[in-house]
């Protein structure tokens, strides 16, 4: 579909690489759960569902960037990117965060020492 997008070569490259990146994060997950690895099969399911998620983002931006007075021919290819990426960013974010510690300076597994 992405090279029967509307709006030219802007917008079938954003779904384009919206697909081919769904694809890739999609074969990951596979072949991290088959090789046992569940932590990183579940980080690369966040990834694909962010960019699954890209069918919904879409419909909230298109529309926002029409009534704010973008004509639909210049928002669409940019829409075509800002679809995913931004989704793709908050789930590298989330992965990558750091962790505060827990309450009391536990760590997991560890009970808290009675003083």
């Amino acid at each position: 579909m992405a090279f029967h997008a509307f709006g030219g070569l802007g917008s079938r490259l954003g779904f384009a690489c919206l697909a081919l990146a769904w694809l890739f994060t999609g074969l990951r997950a596979y072949r991290s759960i088959r090789a046992g690895d569940a932590a990183s099969h579940r980080r690369w399911m966040i990834r694909n569902f962010a960019l699954t998620f890209a069918a919904a983002t879409l419909r909230l931006w298109l529309p926002a960037s029409v009534a704010s007075g973008i004509p639909f021919e210049v928002a669409y290819p940019i829409v075509a990117w800002l679809c995913w990426m931004p989704n793709v960013l908050a789930a590298e974010l989330l992965l990558n965060r750091t962790h505060a510690p827990s309450l009391g300076g536990r760590t997991a597994g560890k009970p808290a020492s009675s003083a």
